[in-house]
This record gives structure tokens, C-alpha cells and sequence, in this order.
């Protein structure tokens, strides 16, 4: 089963104490308002349905105007102005106030207190930014807001104030989310380049195929000591590997020593194998890439795992003399990238996590949600971006392609991990 993310912000409006009768609009302000184009039609029409709201729930609780009623609990105490959230804009609206008939207190408005909710504002600035609208434009984004209002939209630093704070509540609320609600089944780990900072993520596959950005940890490499924090952090919020657990990792060796000391034997890994014809390519002369380059793709797409180390040694022979560097890095790692060859696991699951592929998709769609940050000040601020893009990213991802499949993956990684060290190092070697 799916399992939907909260909303960022949440932007629910409380229904149980509201008016249930209908309102209307007259079509002659339908009319009249309609030359000032569609959107700012819908905004007048809003603000007008909005007093009809306001005035209703006054008849609730003080009776109907003009109508003396000696068992009344409230009554009208005039009208003042305030302001309400419409979008990312704060405006003026008259509203209607109620005392206690007694005139011991004022009886708020529901109607109107829950349209002052400032995090309406906040949720529609946060989408606006991460969908790639600058701050220094959101103060003209709605033509339609002042042709209807006859007022500006927020200021730049406005604008600022309220994404920090979205972003922020964001990444809180990033970190502390706990990661035991679902069975994880694959973790990979990469990383992504940020200006003068390197953050390393952390993307979750469940039993049933979706996907869930699981973390996030800032550092200028990836060395050991980031991915180990990164790691502990996913542990503390309930990730567990007791089931058996693929880690897909990039190739990077300090990235493999921190998987190993963080779950031993628990875990599988699996190195990305477009990163490992990446590196042996970087080896050749242009001369030479073709010809390597579909030796390795016909090694690894065997899908028996003796057959493809058998080619990819061959080629690590053939290259030994003229190129050896080419060969020391196809050498370097071959049995853990061909771990999924030796979990048995069908074609197209096979093929989806042979790679990172997945998680450098996450990695651009955060590029394309903070391309039109100019300068990043620090790396909290880098986190926050991130930590809010996530959940919109999450939203709209997939499942993984050969996900029906992932129950062979299952108990191939319990069968693993049942074995001891020593018949593991044999399986996998």
C-alpha cells in the first residue's frame, strides 16, 4: 500500500463549527467584476462568499438581525477590520465582531480566524520558491491579486522570512521522522555537490517499491566519518537491517567501509555499475572507450553472476599490459558489483538496482528546485532547501520499475543473512 506523505504545511480548515447553508453572489457583481479578468473574478467572488460566511455564523450565534430573542447567548457588537490569507498575500477585509449577550467577553469568528492562518502563506510562498519563482518576483506574480485588491504582493524580505521559516519547520520536521512505519528493503547512498558544500543522501526502497528520501547529512567529502553520521542518524529513527538490507552505493570505498562498520554482515552491497564503467573509462585513450565500453555492458548485462565476472576478468587481462590502471580499477570491487547477479534477482529488478540511478534522479530534481539560488550562504541553509524539496519530490515519485519482484530480493537477502561470514564471503566472492 501507498503510503502518502503529510502535506509540508498543513493547510486544513476546520469545518466543524462553520455555517452549512449556502451562499450566493448576485450576477450583477458577477458582471461587473468579470471585466477585470477571471482570476481576479474568483478572488472578489471568494472575498464576498467570505462576509456571507462571517455573517452567517453571527446568525448562529446571536439569532437573526432585528429579531429580539430573550434567550440569546451573543450578540452584534459592530464591525472592525482586520485582515485575512488569501495565497501568499495578507489583506484587509472588515468582519463582524459577537459578545456574550452578558458583555462579559468577545466570541471569535471561526470563520475568520481560520482564514488568518499566516501558514497558508507560508505553504504558498515554500511551493512558489521551490518551483523556481525568485523572491524578488513573488511581489508580482498574481497581476490578478491587484487588479482585484488594489494591493501589492509581498515584499522581497517578507517573501524571504516566511521561506526560511517553512524551510526550517521543514527540515525539523525532516529529521525527526521516524523510518520503522514500512519495511525498507534498499538503501542507496550518493552525493550531491552544493556550491562549496557535498551533501550525502540517503534514498529508501520499500517491500512494495516506493520510494522515500531517507536522509541527509552535509560534509565537505564523502568520508567516512559523514556517511558513519549519516548511517547512525537513519539507525536512531528506526531503519533497520535485520531483515537484510542491499545498500547500493556509487563505488566510493570510504562510502563501502561505512556500511561495513555500521551493519557488518547484515547488508548486502551493491556497486553501481555505471559508476565502475565510468572509472575504468577514465583509464583509457578515446581510442579505446567504444570497444571497452561494450565489453562492459555485455558482461554485465549476463544475468548469470559466473559468466559476467568470467568476462569482466577477461577484460581485466586483455587490458592488463597496455593499460593497467584501467584494469587495477575494474579489478577493484568487481564481486560487489555484481551482487545482484548473485541474489538471483529477475531482468528488470536486476537492472534497477545495479545502479544509482534512482538516487541521481532525486539528486537533479534538487538541482532544478534550487537552480535560481544565486549564492548559498551556509550548509544549514543547503539542508533546509533540500530537506523541504524532498517532500514535494515525494509526492510524484514512482515505484521502481520490476517491483512486483522484490519479494525474490526479500528472501534472497534473509537467506543471506543467515549464513555465516564465511559461506557469505563465498556466495558473494
Amino acid at each position: 500500500m501507498h503510503h502518502k506523505e503529510e502535506s509540508l504545511v498543513s493547510t486544513s480548515i476546520k469545518k466543524k463549527s462553520l455555517p452549512e447553508q449556502p451562499v450566493t453572489v448576485p450576477w450583477v457583481d458577477i458582471l461587473q467584476d468579470a471585466e477585470d479578468g477571471l482570476l481576479a473574478l474568483s478572488i472578489r467572488v471568494g472575498l464576498q462568499v467570505l462576509q456571507q460566511m462571517m455573517a452567517a455564523e453571527v446568525e448562529q450565534l446571536a439569532g437573526p438581525k432585528g429579531r429580539h430573542d430573550p434567550q440569546r447567548q451573543a450578540v452584534r457588537h459592530g464591525t472592525e477590520v482586520g485582515s485575512v490569507f488569501l495565497g501568499d498575500r495578507k489583506i484587509s477585509v472588515p468582519h463582524p465582531r459577537v459578545r456574550a449577550a452578558d458583555g462579559s467577553e468577545e466570541i471569535p469568528l471561526d470563520t475568520y480566524h481560520q482564514f488568518q492562518d499566516p501558514t497558508l502563506a507560508t505553504q504558498a510562498v515554500l511551493e512558489r520558491m521551490l518551483y523556481g519563482l525568485a523572491s524578488r518576483q513573488q511581489r508580482h506574480a498574481d497581476a490578478a491579486f491587484e487588479a482585484a485588491m488594489e494591493q501589492p504582493g509581498p515584499s522581497k524580505s517578507t517573501v524571504s522570512r516566511r521561506f526560511i521559516q517553512a524551510t526550517q519547520q521543514a527540515l525539523d520536521r525532516f529529521l525527526q521522522r521516524r523510518l520503522d512505519d514500512r519495511t525498507w528493503v534498499v538503501v542507496m547512498i550518493d552525493g550531491l555537490r552544493v556550491a562549496d558544500h557535498l551533501v550525502v543522501g540517503a534514498l529508501g526502497i520499500d517491500a512494495d517499491g516506493h520510494k522515500r528520501v531517507l536522509g541527509l547529512v552535509e560534509g565537505a567529502t564523502e568520508n567516512h566519518t559523514v556517511v558513519m553520521a549519516l548511517l547512525q542518524d537513519l539507525i536512531t529513527r528506526g531503519l533497520t537491517a535485520a531483515q537484510g538490507l542491499l545498500v547500493v552505493i556509487d563505488g566510493a570505498k570510504a562510502l563501502a567501509k561505512a556500511v561495513h562498520d555500521v551493519w557488518g554482515d547484515q547488508v548486502l552491497i551493491q556497486r553501481c555499475q555505471i559508476h565502475k564503467q565510468r572509472n575504468v573509462l577514465d583509464h583509457l585513450p578515446k581510442s579505446a572507450e567504444n570497444r571497452v565500453r561494450q565489453r562492459l555492458r555485455k558482461a554485465y548485462q549476463e544475468p548469470d553472476a559466473d559468466r559476467a565476472a568470467q568476462a569482466l576478468e577477461a577484460l581485466a587481462k586483455e587490458l592488463e599490459r597496455d593499460h593497467p590502471g584501467a584494469a587495477g580499477s575494474l579489478r577493484e570491487g568487481l564481486a560487489e558489483t555484481l551482487t545482484v547477479h548473485r541474489l538471483g534477482l529477475p531482468g528488470l529488478l536486476r537492472q534497477t538496482l545495479a545502479n544509482t540511478n534512482a538516487m541521481e534522479s532525486i539528486n537533479s530534481q534538487f538541482r532544478t528546485h534550487a537552480q535560481n539560488v544565486k549564492h548559498w550562504t551556509n550548509g544549514q541553509q543547503v539542508l533546509r532547501w533540500l530537506a523541504s524539496a524532498s517532500f514535494f519530490i515525494e509526492d510524484t515519485l514512482t515505484r521502481i520499475p520490476g517491483y512486483r519482484e522484490i519479494p525474490v530480493l526479500q528472501t534472497a537477502l534473509k537467506a543471506t543473512c543467515s549464513k555465516t561470514p564465511e559461506q557469505k564471503t563465498e556466495q558473494i566472492g
